[in-house]
């Protein structure tokens, strides 16, 4: 059963793996915990930063020339048009808020000022509202 045990693939292959595994972990972390390291990766990360705002503005004075919007304004565009979509929405409530009140006025031929304040508050009175079925 030992020799079985011993030329099991599976198992040997696990071990190989977690070995490895450590030994890389173990490696790795002792680059990771020098400073020269931590510098160097600083130092890289400055440098891709500046490369990709210097290709961004490249890339942005390129479309300039060539008249065609950069990402930016596409993005400045569609903030503007946002804008503009939610005014004309709050117009939209407003006009339908006056269509309203024009249409209570036409129907109950009631003047401006009387009919805005009886629409908004009901008379107050000591007597029970009448029943009119009876």
């Amino acid at each position: 059963m030992s020799k079985e045990d011993s030329m099991d693939p599976i198992r040997l292959w696990r071990e190989w793996f977690v070995k490895s595994e450590k030994s890389w972990s173990d490696a790795l972390s002792e680059m990771m915990g020098d400073e020269h390291f931590s510098k160097g990766m600083g130092r890289y990360t400055l440098e891709a930063l500046h490369t990709h705002r210097m290709f961004s503005e490249t890339m942005a004075q390129y479309l300039a020339n060539l008249n065609i919007p950069s990402r930016s304004d596409i993005l400045d565009m569609n903030d503007r048009l946002a804008h503009m979509e939610e005014t004309l929405n709050q117009i939209q409530v407003e006009l339908r808020e006056q269509r309203s009140q024009m249409a209570r006025l036409a129907a109950g031929g009631v003047s401006a000022p009387a009919a805005s304040t009886a629409s908004v508050r009901p008379a107050r009175t000591r007597k029970p509202a009448a029943n009119l079925d009876a």
